[in-house]
């Protein structure tokens, strides 16, 4: 017997839902757009093999702005005036041995045209993440510090880019 009720029943809730989102104004997030003097982008006071310049490079050019390698040549300039991160300890068990980290990575940036008029005052971003650590899994923590580490990375990139998408408003 074909059940084609159960198909008609999700294809009808699809639709609410869809109307209901759209009715309050909810819309996904489109391409990011950027200010014209974004156009060509010179990231300057970084290691562009760094995974965070990279990820920002990438994101970047994603949204049509071309990472240019010389100062010269850019429209604008991103300095990155500090890029640190690291581990601390956030826990000990009654053993004295570590049970948790915590991972910070932190951010200062700021934003100039070629003339070196000042786009976006220094912007200061840190985030931090922890996680348990245990003795008797150190490959599976490590795996996971790098995956945080990771996304934290990508956390980071998204508030550079929205604050940059905040420059053409």
């Amino acid at each position: 017997m074909y059940k084609s009720s159960g198909y008609a029943r999700q294809l009808i809730v699809g639709l609410m839902v869809t109307l209901l989102l759209t009715a309050c104004g909810f819309h996904l997030r489109g391409d990011v757009t950027l200010a014209p003097e974004l156009s060509k982008l010179y990231i300057e006071g970084a290691d562009p093999y760094n995974p965070l310049v990279r990820e920002l490079t990438r994101s970047l050019t994603t949204t049509g702005v071309v990472v240019v390698t010389e100062r010269k040549d850019a429209t604008a300039i991103l300095q990155i005036l500090k890029n640190s991160g690291s581990r601390r300890v956030l826990s000990v068990s009654s053993e004295g041995k570590v049970s948790e980290y915590e991972l910070y990575q932190t951010l200062e940036f700021k934003v100039r045209d070629a003339a070196g008029r000042e786009l976006l005052a220094p912007q200061y971003l840190e985030l931090t993440r922890d996680y348990l650590f245990e003795k008797e899994d150190v490959l599976g923590k490590s795996n996971e510090e790098e995956i945080l580490r990771r996304d934290m990375h990508r956390d980071l990139v998204r508030l550079i880019m929205l604050r940059l998408e905040a420059l053409g408003r």
